[in-house]
């Protein structure tokens, strides 16, 4: 069995529930809104772990964590009930350069739009630390230090744009300085760490010192 988990926001597309409807492996769905709750996507996660430990007998089962703003084929769930013990298997695998603070193709974590892991894996894995974006390149580097492997799916995954939280002080942003602080305290204390901080502060205040220059 896999144990679907959508941790969405107010809104379920229907281009999602179309490519879910078409899956030719059986899964067991459970959605979340998070604008119910106000909680971000890692702690919306947590809730799941929680609740999947309350479950009896699913040693041998797979869990999948998605987001609705993707698209895919029929035989994604097909795919993704082949993952084994101590891999995760994803729709893309990233790494961090931490020279110039970009993301690229590599191994060594992924986002969160779809992965899979056993039951077991996901249960022991002690869940998600921070609260919205970094929250899954967060637990996937913790997962590869632990001794995961991660293994790409060969099922394409669509992601669709939507738009982007501007606020940077939103625990939904993707520019969220103090996100960015304390993911850059566990995982890139190296020579760039110090330039890296700077840089997220700067970028912050950087709008500001343009407009002030405009008046």
């Amino acid at each position: 069995m896999i144990f679907l988990f959508v941790p969405y926001y107010d809104n379920w597309n229907d281009y999602f529930q179309d490519c879910l409807d078409g899956q030719t492996e059986k899964f067991y769905l459970i959605k979340y809104n998070r604008k119910d709750t106000g909680i971000g996507w890692g702690a919306a996660c947590n809730w799941f772990l929680k609740t999947l430990k309350t479950f009896r007998g699913i040693d041998d089962d797979v869990i999948c964590i998605m987001n609705n703003d993707i698209r895919f084929n029929k035989t994604l769930m097909t795919e993704g009930a082949t993952v084994r013990t101590g891999e995760i298997l994803t729709s893309e695998s990233v790494q961090i350069n931490w020279k110039d603070k970009s993301i690229s193709e590599g191994t060594d974590t992924f986002p969160g739009r779809t992965f899979f892991m056993t039951a077991t894996d996901f249960m022991a894995s002690g869940g998600f630390s921070l609260p919205h974006y970094l929250a899954d390149y967060d637990f996937g580097l913790r997962m590869v230090k632990h001794g995961m492997k991660i293994r790409k799916l060969q099922n394409e995954v669509i992601h669709v744009d939507h738009p982007k939280n501007t606020n940077p002080w939103s625990m939904r942003s993707v520019n969220n300085p103090l996100v960015w602080s304390v993911f850059l305290l566990r995982h890139g204390r190296n020579r760039y760490f110090i330039l890296n901080l700077l840089k997220i502060w700067y970028e912050l205040i950087k709008p500001n010192r343009d407009e002030n220059r405009k008046r």
